[in-house]
């Protein structure tokens, strides 16, 4: 099932302006909800090479983004523009001369991919789905450099939102585990903090010596069940890993695979930082209110997530 992906847009070069209160963000919203339009135009360059029968030919390869079909909605609590971020470039293929029987180099100039968008400039966070020859760095990439041209004055950054649920909130989501690799190393005794993570499996790791301790559970594809997140044995693995997570970064990692009640799949890695996502029908991709409804849900449910850690990690 295809995902939206969720992106914050940030003010960079005048956040400092922002800090001292002489400008604030509201003010730079509602000037670049005004500015942004479907002319201007983000052109990336590169050279590459190709073979031309027995030669190599060098060529300036160019795709140009610009944004089309832009919808912008000021209303009461409604503060969203949604639209289509359009990829163009040139595809390189062949093409058949039905008179002489053969095959020639050909060059589709004018060819385009685009993505639907919903910009909510009120928590200044872009949704999409990305599509086929348009990945998600490519549409971050452009999305902020027609920001950036479009609102010359201020300096934008789009970066990709990392999940706020930890692994056990998101292992609760899955409908079945399939994997859990777990790795230990015992931290440094003399870190006071990490004191309560000294526990009866680590003082026994020091004991045989053993500077790293890896833990494999798998579940064989065919079975119906997963692994028992909840049972004793991966309860304990789960809540060291959490809790090296909190206090000891880099001593535990864990790796957990799995599949949704939808049947997609997914891989989470506390070493690295898991993208915040959410899924939507492929048919629904293009459905524009029901995008936009899909987008705004997952927004909300983003920051309500993110303002509970707030007032429990205080």
């Amino acid at each position: 099932m295809p995902l939206l992906h969720y992106a914050k847009v940030n003010i960079n070069s005048n956040i400092f302006d922002v800090y001292k209160q002489e400008s604030s963000i509201e003010d730079i919203m509602e000037r670049l909800f005004e500015l942004i339009n479907d002319k201007t135009e983000y052109e990336k360059s590169s050279y590459r090479s190709f073979m031309n029968g027995e030669e190599r030919s060098e060529f300036r390869y160019s795709e140009t983004y610009n944004f089309s079909e832009l919808n912008k909605v000021k209303k009461g609590n409604q503060f969203y523009i949604i639209g289509k971020l359009v990829r163009r470039y040139p595809i390189f293929t062949e093409e058949f001369d039905a008179l002489t029987r053969t095959s020639r180099p050909a060059v589709i100039s004018n060819n385009s991919t685009s993505i639907l968008f919903y910009f909510d400039l009120e928590s200044e966070i872009v949704v999409f789905s990305e599509r086929q020859k348009f990945g998600y760095n490519q549409f971050t990439e452009s999305m902020k450099e027609l920001l950036n041209l479009s609102h010359a004055q201020i300096g934008y950054e789009v970066f990709l939102l990392n999940d706020p649920y930890t692994m056990k909130e998101r292992l609760e989501r899955a409908h079945k585990v399939k994997r859990i690799k777990s790795v230990v190393i015992p931290p440094n005794v003399n870190e006071e903090a990490l004191g309560d993570l000294y526990d009866k499996d680590v003082k026994e790791m020091e004991e045989a010596n053993i500077t790293k301790k890896t833990n494999l559970f798998e579940v064989n594809d065919k079975s119906n069940k997963g692994i028992n997140v909840n049972s004793k044995l991966v309860s304990a693995v789960i809540n060291t890993n959490e809790a090296y997570e909190k206090y000891a970064k880099g001593y535990g990692r864990l790796e957990v695979e799995g599949e949704y009640a939808d049947g997609s799949t997914f891989k989470f890695d506390s070493e690295e930082d898991s993208p915040y996502q959410t899924h939507i029908e492929e048919r629904e991709k293009n459905d524009w209110q029901r995008f936009k409804a899909l987008a705004q849900k997952g927004i909300s449910i983003f920051r309500a997530k993110v303002t509970i850690n707030k007032h429990t990690d205080g």
